[in-house]
């Protein structure tokens, strides 16, 4: 099992902070810090929400129930009203007073009359941000060690919430105030950080503070970075709850909506927890893997096992080797965190390590089952069945496939696998086969016997899929003289398989249902299950046979695995990940008991990021997933990489054409990843053909296949042209994937709007000239209009006429 030392989240341990991304590489010496200023949304709190308009739902959920919210007003209405007010609030605020900062009770004044109750609405918006909201450890943990070493700490926020309301959910949310020495805000302060307002008012208040010496922390890159360098003080920039175009959490959203949001900042935090010492890059990714998406999946599986073993007194169970190697100790875990008294004994188990032992007699149908072993050998299924010395008779073909000895005739005229068949047919043979079933049998019932005291009573624990290990287990039970009584639980079953089996008898349960009735999580799982094995398994192959040492214990013996250092590396990384994430949910999911679920409650959705990772992967988890290797051996050593090579024929259709022939037979075209293969040769297909579904067919796929053109050109920044919500939506995704937008021409707006954000708004003539002054200023231009392509394009092709320079515009045409 993999041993690592496994300690819950407090968010008072002075070494934690040290772990985070953000903060572990760019702190520095703590001793140098005079002050400590921090921001509070999204950096000392974070919300079980998706978004932070998500808290409006609910407060228009409570509103309703306590009769202060028009009944006809749905909850999504009040939250597009409330967002809409507070654009109200802010807009009149400028126009009187010259700044846009305003209040809770300024937004809610905006309130169409007899709409609600606005004084108690607004309470309810209050109580439901200190529900939402809770500690970020990480950063509570830095606050922690700067309290202790006496040096002194300030909150900023950009909110319109006072600063009593942020001490009440501040307090409420788990933070010892004590530790807090002033709390600034905008809404008091009437401007914000952006301008620099708060960060002079910071200085005012210690006055004999060196600038240098000052230390803020924040996720806003203008408010919080631009604004404090603006009044000459340092700032890290806390980039875990932003999101941009690699993020896990938006291609969850593209391909299944809002994914697991109560627990999505949780997610980004575990992830951020990767700051490991001599950590290469693709290690950091694969922790990070672990921590948001195989960690998520198996804790699920471990609460969904521990809901069983609570109601049913089971004391004992038995992970099956080799995913064992991690889910054993995750068990374990889950099982401490939650009070739980289980022991965790895994069993040296496979395919292969069943096979003879679960014969009554070797027959027709074994022979069937064995020649019929994808890429299996000839010298191997002497091995296999345990007469290895008799592979001297086919000498000359022991390196041959048996697939191949179809095509291959002998002296008589008959093929070698005709006389290979006939050979294991024959009664001295089938008398050695028999001994072999015999001796098997005996050395895995007495290691059963050795290591589990009741073998018949076993309660067995698997990924998946079709129970074969189960039903040779309870079948070598049954021939060893014993009534099986055991109990199996799946994380995913191929449900006919397992309905029939159930019929039968056997007490066999999967969390997710794949096959008939099942959910597209469970079938992709089913179908795609490689790599999730793979990371979840130790530096040992699986179990080929039993044997008994000089002691006279009964030993399992496992295949030498055949992979390289950095793979085990990488693999390892993705474990302590998965592991280091059941700290966090206990964290959260203890500080917020009675308010969230938990995992086991929700199957379907906590399989949603493994989900997309299977069914439409970011080209780079494609590229490091891919590359792993898979190694079956049921008999064969075949080892290849999850995404093997394919010959180029069965790309020269298209992405669409290649996924639909991955339904071939293996003996046609095996692939055990369809969509990392297809992601690989197509990297945005799937992330394209989601977003448009996702979008209802609407603009977001064309602004898309904009942008990735403009970045494979190798644009770094663009203009705009173009006017209204649809311009503003276009620069808006651009900022997301990392395109900056220096000037922004507004044929309406006009060059002296004030901006509202990293952009400037200019005239086409003024960004021409800016753009002849200085080699930095590009004269590339994006037009982000559905109806002015043309004349837009002829205004700017006019602009620079005798220039000398010939733009590059970009146009949304197909």
């Amino acid at each position: 099992m993999l041993q690592i030392p496994f300690a819950p989240i407090r968010s008072t341990d002075l070494q934690l902070w040290k772990k985070d991304r953000c903060l572990g590489g760019s702190m520095g010496d703590i001793a140098d810090i005079a002050l400590l200023s921090l921001d509070i949304f999204d950096t000392l709190l974070f919300r079980t929400c998706a978004n932070p308009a998500d808290v409006f739902v609910q407060v228009a959920g409570k509103a309703h129930l306590q009769g202060c919210l028009q009944a006809s007003i749905t909850a999504e209405a009040f939250k597009a009203m409330r967002i809409l007010a507070e654009h109200e609030a802010r807009q009149k605020q400028l126009a009187r007073t010259g700044f846009g900062e305003v209040t809770l009770e300024l937004i809610y004044a905006q309130m169409p009359e007899g709409s609600c109750d606005k004084a108690r609405i607004a309470l309810i918006e209050v109580e439901t941000e200190a529900e939402v909201c809770y500690v970020n450890p990480h950063v509570a943990s830095l606050l922690t060690a700067c309290q202790s070493a006496g040096i002194p700490v300030a909150l900023l926020s950009d909110m319109y919430l006072s600063a009593d309301q942020l001490r009440y959910i501040l307090n409420a949310a788990g933070l010892d105030l004590a530790a807090v020495d002033t709390i600034l805000v905008s809404s008091e302060e009437q401007e914000g950080k952006s301008s620099g307002h708060l960060f002079a008012r910071l200085k005012e208040m210690y006055p004999h503070m060196e600038s240098r010496r000052i230390l803020h922390i924040g996720d806003n890159v203008a408010a919080d970075i631009d604004g404090a360098a603006k009044a000459g003080i340092r700032a890290i920039h806390y980039n875990v709850i932003p999101e941009h175009f690699e993020s896990l959490q938006h291609w969850e959203y593209v391909r299944h909506g809002d994914v697991l949001p109560e627990w999505k900042s949780l997610r980004k935090l575990a992830e951020a927890s990767d700051k490991i010492d001599a950590a290469t890059e693709q290690e950091q990714q694969f922790y990070r893997l672990g921590a948001s998406v195989i960690g998520p999946f198996l804790q699920s599986l471990c609460d969904w096992v521990l809901d069983i073993c609570a109601a049913e007194g089971i004391n004992c169970v038995h992970p099956l080797m080799r995913e064992a190697y991690l889910l054993a100790p995750m068990l374990e875990n889950a099982a401490q965190l939650r009070g739980i008294p289980l022991q965790v004994k895994p069993i040296y188990v496979s395919r292969q390590a069943t096979l003879l032992a679960g014969m009554a007699s070797f027959g027709e149908v074994e022979l069937a089952n064995l020649v019929g072993i994808h890429g299996l050998g000839v010298g191997e299924l002497f091995e296999v069945l345990a007469i290895g010395e008799e592979s001297r008779h086919f000498a000359p073909y022991v390196q041959q496939k048996i697939e191949a000895c179809k095509q291959i005739k002998g002296e008589s005229g008959d093929t070698i696998y005709d006389q290979l068949a006939n050979f294991l047919r024959s009664e001295p043979i089938q008398r050695k086969i028999d001994c072999s079933i015999q001796r098997h049998r005996e050395l895995l019932v007495s290691y059963l016997k050795q290591e589990f005291g009741s073998p018949e009573q076993l309660v067995t624990i698997d990924i998946g899929f079709h129970g074969t290990i189960q039903t040779s287990l309870e079948k070598i039970v049954r021939l060893a003289g014993m009534q099986p009584q055991m109990k199996h639980l799946l994380a995913v079953g191929a449900s006919n398989r397992l309905d029939e089996l159930s019929f039968r008898g056997m007490d066999i349960r999967y969390m997710l249902r794949a096959g008939s009735g099942g959910t597209a999580q469970a079938k992709r799982i089913a179908r795609t299950p490689a790599f999730l094995e793979e990371l979840m398994m130790g530096d040992f192959g699986s179990t080929l046979r039993y044997a008994q040492d000089e002691s006279g214990k009964i030993q399992p013996v496992t295949a030498i695995l055949k992979r390289s250092e950095n793979e085990l590396r990488r693999k390892g990384a993705c474990q302590r990940g998965a592991i280091a994430f059941q700290g966090y949910y206990a964290y959260l999911l203890n500080l917020k008991r009675g308010h969230l679920l938990r995992s086991s409650l929700q199957p379907e959705e906590w399989s949603k990021p493994l989900h997309r990772v299977l069914d439409m992967p970011r080209p780079l988890e494609a590229r490091i997933l891919g590359d792993l290797t898979h190694q079956d051996n049921f008999g064969t050593e075949y080892i290849a990489p999850i995404c093997e090579d394919m010959a180029e024929k069965w790309f020269q259709q298209g992405a669409e054409s290649f996924l639909n022939s991955c339904n071939y037979a293996p003996s046609i075209l095996n692939v055990n990843w369809p969509q990392g293969v297809a992601t690989r040769q197509y990297p945005f297909y799937l992330y394209h053909y989601y977003l448009r579904l996702q979008d209802g067919f609407g603009s977001q796929g064309m602004l898309f296949s904009a942008i990735q053109k403009m970045k494979e050109a190798g644009h770094k920044a663009i203009h705009l042209y173009g006017t209204g919500s649809f311009a503003e939506q276009a620069l808006k995704l651009a900022w997301f994937h990392g395109l900056q937008i220096p000037y922004w021409i507004d044929p309406v707006v006009g060059r002296h709007a004030v901006p509202w954000g990293p952009f400037q708004y200019t005239s086409l003539e003024q960004a021409k000239h800016k753009g002849l002054a200085s080699e930095e200023v590009s004269h590339t231009f994006w037009l982000a209009t559905l109806s002015d392509m043309d004349s837009y394009r002829q205004t700017i092709i006019q602009a620079y006429e005798g220039s000398g320079i010939t733009p590059i515009i970009y146009i949304l045409y197909p």
